[in-house]
């Protein structure tokens, strides 16, 4: 008898569970180490990877899969911290760009390193969890993950 494959639904099941706990995992020790919340850590490892003159909001938003307000909420968050800026846009003088800062960059490197070890542990974690442990085998496995 062949053995039943995954089923989608059940691998889509799998992902959700993975990326909630993960998810809610990151977001407490960013905000323990780095009074940053999980968007704000994505938002700017975004404007770091961006264009070195910025991005639109509207961009941003849609690299990160949420709303324009969401993400605008996020900036002001950043801003308030001096880890990003907005900018007029400079071709298009009614356009806005937010631009990461200096002291932004500084942030996305040492947060990057928190990022990189507690995603790391949550799929040790979930690998064993029967919940989560056919969607981990399929990431580790996949050629693009970043290892």
């Amino acid at each position: 008898m062949r053995p039943r494959k995954e089923d989608s639904i059940e691998l889509w099941s799998q992902l959700s569970v993975l990326v909630a706990e993960v998810g809610t995992t990151l977001d407490r020790r960013l905000s323990e180490d780095f009074g940053l919340g999980l968007t704000d850590f994505l938002s700017l490892q975004a404007l770091a990877n961006g264009d070195p003159a910025g991005i639109r909001m509207n961009e941003l938003a849609q690299s990160l899969g949420l709303n324009q307000s969401s993400a605008t909420r996020a900036v002001k968050r950043l801003e308030a911290r001096e880890f990003a800026e907005r900018l007029t846009h400079e071709t298009d003088r009614r356009g806005v760009v937010v631009r990461i800062t200096d002291t932004g960059r500084s942030i996305v490197a040492d947060v990057g390193q928190l990022f990189r070890r507690e995603v790391g542990m949550a799929f040790e974690v979930a690998a064993m969890d029967s919940r989560t442990s056919s969607v981990v085998a399929r990431l580790r496995y996949a050629p693009t993950l970043d290892r």
